[in-house]
């Protein structure tokens, strides 16, 4: 688990990663493991042509840290890794390690833009738990 505190804008955490949760959710056959919006093509498929590479790869992953234990990563990659998983929806290519994959399975990635500010939201059912800002979650 995590052990976080916060002080202004520096916080310190040490943490250690929880076993991955006990069973992942059962997909349909061909199903891909995660699920990725409209708005995540659309806004990443901006972003990389803003950037001038749109071959480019999205890495969603999961680390040890956040209040919850675990926390969510967002990347921007040239390749994905020799074991990642790949989802392709139209243009986009997101990617994930194999690790991450046993906590992401079954999750929706969408981005959201309001009053908050514009950010990727992830819905997962392997949670038990999450943090009030959403980026941290415990299985």
């Amino acid at each position: 688990m995590s052990s976080c505190k916060s002080q202004g804008a520096a916080s310190s955490c040490s943490t250690t990663m929880p076993a991955p949760p006990a069973g992942m959710p059962n997909l349909a056959a061909g199903a891909d493991p995660i699920n990725i919006t409209d708005a995540v093509v659309d806004k990443m498929t901006e972003m990389l042509a803003e950037e001038g590479d749109t071959a480019m790869c999205l890495r969603v992953f999961v680390s040890g840290g956040g209040c919850s234990g675990l926390q969510y990563g967002f990347s921007i990659e040239d390749a994905p890794g020799a074991t990642d998983v790949c989802v392709q929806r139209g243009p986009l290519s997101v990617v994930v390690d194999p690790m991450s994959l046993q906590y992401l399975a079954g999750a929706e990635i969408d981005f959201q833009e309001g009053l908050e500010g514009a950010h990727f939201v992830i819905r997962n059912p392997n949670a038990a738990s999450t943090c009030g800002c959403g980026n941290s979650f415990s299985t």
